[in-house]
C-alpha cells in the first residue's frame, strides 16, 4: 500500500485546486476531478474544507479571475541594466545592515516570525524583518514598532495601549489589530484609532493578516506589488526586467515557509522566467 500523502502536501494541493477553480478557466471536467480528489480520503476532504475557508478570506467574487496569459512577450534586453541593479542591491543591503532593529527588545530576521507575551499579558506576533521596543509606564502601555509589521492582541488593562509607528500613534485597547511600519493598520476586532481617526474592522482582515498563518494571499494584485511583498520574506532583491510586467495581475495563496515556490509558480502559471544571481532574482 502506498504511503499516505503528508498533510502539508495535501494543504498545498487543496490551495492549488482553489486557484484553478476560481481562475475563470476551470472546466466542468476540472470541477469533477476536484470532487473526486476530495473523496479520496477524510484527510483530502478536510484539506479541501480548510482551503475553501481560507480562499473565502480573500473576498473573491464569482467573477474573480487569474490571468493565465501574460502580455505578448518580446525579446527583452535586461542584461545592460544588471550592473545598476546590483549597485542598488548593495546599497539596499547596506541600508538593511545599518537598520537599528538589533537594538530593539524583540526582533526577527528575514523569513522569521516570533510570538511574544508582554508583561501586561498582551500578545504580539512579529512578522519577518520586524522589531519592537517596549516602553511601558504607570500611565500607558507604549510600544514602538521600529521596523516591519506586528499583530497585537491587547490584554485588558486600565492603561491605554499605544503602538508608535514612524511617529504615528495607534491606540487599540482591548483590540486585535496589525500595524505595518509603512502606515497600514488592519483592525480585526475591537476599537482602534490612528491619531484622531477611528479605524473600523476590516472585512478582509483575515486575508491581510494571513502571514500569521504562514500564508500570502493575493487577489488580482499587480505583479510589482506581489514581488515587493515577497521580498520582505527572503534574502536579496527581486527585480523586474520589464516595467510593463509590473501590472500583470496575480492571484493565489502561497506558503511563506517556501518563498521560492511563489517564483516557481509565476514561471509555471504566467509564462515568466526567473534568473537567479547571488542576492538577486530577475523576473523577465
Amino acid at each position: 500500500m502506498p504511503a499516505a500523502q503528508p498533510l502539508s502536501d495535501l494543504s498545498d494541493d487543496a490551495l492549488d485546486w482553489q486557484v484553478l477553480l476560481h481562475s475563470g478557466n476551470a472546466s466542468a471536467a476540472d470541477h469533477a476531478r476536484y470532487q473526486r480528489w476530495c473523496a479520496l480520503s477524510p484527510a483530502h476532504a478536510e484539506a479541501a474544507r480548510e482551503a475553501e475557508a481560507l480562499w473565502l478570506d480573500i473576498g473573491h467574487t464569482p467573477t474573480a479571475q487569474v490571468v493565465a496569459t501574460p502580455p505578448a512577450r518580446r525579446k527583452r534586453h535586461w542584461a545592460a541594466g544588471l550592473a545598476a541593479s546590483l549597485a542598488l542591491l548593495v546599497a539596499g543591503y547596506t541600508g538593511w545592515q545599518q537598520a537599528p532593529i538589533w537594538l530593539a527588545d524583540y526582533h526577527t530576521g528575514l523569513g522569521q516570525r516570533q510570538a511574544v507575551t508582554l508583561a501586561d499579558g498582551s500578545r504580539v506576533l512579529l512578522n519577518s524583518g520586524s522589531a519592537l521596543t517596549v516602553a511601558f509606564t504607570d500611565r500607558e502601555r507604549r510600544v514602538v514598532l521600529n521596523a516591519g509589521e506586528a499583530l497585537f492582541e491587547t490584554a485588558s488593562d486600565p492603561r491605554p495601549f499605544v503602538v508608535d509607528s514612524a511617529g504615528e500613534a495607534v491606540r487599540g485597547t482591548g483590540a486585535t489589530f496589525s500595524v505595518r511600519r509603512d502606515g497600514r493598520v488592519v483592525l480585526a476586532q475591537g476599537e482602534a484609532t490612528v491619531g484622531e481617526r477611528s479605524v473600523r474592522v476590516s472585512p478582509d482582515a483575515s486575508a491581510q493578516t494571513a502571514w500569521q498563518r504562514g500564508k500570502l494571499i493575493f487577489n488580482g494584485k499587480p505583479l510589482g506589488q506581489v514581488l515587493a511583498e515577497l521580498e520582505r520574506y527572503q534574502q536579496g532583491r527581486i527585480l523586474l526586467s520589464d516595467t510593463k510586467l509590473a501590472a500583470l495581475e496575480v492571484s493565489g495563496v502561497f506558503d511563506l515557509d517556501e518563498p521560492q515556490a511563489l517564483l516557481r509558480t509565476l514561471e509555471q502559471r504566467y509564462g515568466l522566467q526567473v534568473t537567479y544571481l547571488p542576492w538577486l532574482a530577475v523576473v523577465h
